[in-house]
């Protein structure tokens, strides 16, 4: 493959595949920025003259170390994290094991998205305006029922974003988390066989429906343009107020 254009920015994108991940990479592309994402195959892979597609899992930290050093040496450096790929299913407290849900989420929803941000914002310490987004979700402040084990990797997530928020400002890196309401995503459509777990969930919201994704994507926009310089270590919940 020829190598990208380097004069422009580059955002990399976890879960780029499909649902959230796939509407950021197809948004940063129509805005003129390279994307590299990533999913664990290249099935569903976006096809663009500025994307660049990687099969990684994010589970295993030398895959996602492989990954930055080849974005390194096609590249040079990153400008935009955008950590996305996660896991979102209901288990009740007393039915998760160490062989299920626990171990995937603790795998996929917090390791996955430190190995990423520790590889990448090594990428990013000689690029000005070096911008981190993590995702997390409005599940964290709900406290809801069924969501022990994920709530608890989001708000894992939410806190170290927080923390490296102050670790990278002297590098001029901001870290910002966004935590969407519910949106209509492989994930939520799960959920919703639950019997009513929809109604129940939009109930809950301050604004009680569907987060589109593009609200999300523009979000993102925000937190990466000049205007957002000074804003770090948020959490910008949409359709909810904490």
């Amino acid at each position: 493959m020829a190598d990208k254009d380097t004069s422009k920015p580059l955002t990399v994108i976890t879960g780029a595949s499909r649902g959230l991940g796939r509407a950021l990479a197809e948004h940063f592309l129509s805005k003129g920025y390279l994307v590299a994402g990533c999913s664990r195959s290249n099935e569903g892979a976006l096809t663009h003259s500025d994307y660049h597609h990687a099969a990684v899992d994010i589970r295993d930290e030398a895959a996602v170390t492989a990954w930055a050093r080849a974005l390194r040496r096609q590249f040079g450096g990153v400008d935009v994290v955008i950590a996305n790929a996660g896991l979102a299913r209901s288990a009740l407290y007393l039915s998760v094991t160490p062989g299920n849900v626990f171990d995937d989420f603790l795998r996929v929803n917090f390791a996955g998205v430190f190995f990423t941000l520790r590889e990448m914002s090594k990428l990013m310490l000689r690029r000005p305006n070096a911008r981190i987004i993590t995702i997390s979700s409005t599940m964290v402040p709900l406290s809801q029922e069924g969501t022990s084990v994920y709530s608890a990797t989001k708000a894992a997530v939410q806190q170290m974003t927080k923390v490296l928020a102050k670790e990278l400002a002297p590098q001029g890196i901001t870290c910002n988390v966004i935590a969407p309401a519910m949106m209509e995503t492989d994930a939520s459509q799960e959920l919703a066989k639950e019997g009513d777990w929809k109604d129940r969930m939009l109930a809950l919201q301050t604004i009680p429906r569907v987060i589109g994704l593009d609200e999300v994507c523009h979000a993102a926009d925000y937190l990466v343009s000049p205007m957002a310089a000074s804003v770090t270590g948020q959490v910008i919940y949409l359709g909810l107020a904490d």
